[in-house]
């Protein structure tokens, strides 16, 4: 038997290139999303923020 008979049907597939949801900025320091899921993510983050402030002003929290 060969190496290659050991692989599964999946690892002889070529793999797609994953696009980084986040890139660094090329002026200044930080990060800032370059694909929709990183826009995504952003929005629940600030979602999330703006539900904790709203429920400490009102004092729920």
């Amino acid at each position: 038997m060969t190496e290659n008979e050991h692989e599964s049907p999946s690892e002889s597939l070529p793999r797609k290139k994953k696009k980084p949801w986040f890139r660094r900025n090329r002026y200044g320091p930080g990060w800032h999303p370059s694909s929709w899921q990183g826009i995504l993510i952003l929005g629940v983050i600030v979602a999330a923020l703006v539900v904790v402030v709203v429920l400490f002003s009102t004092g729920l929290l």
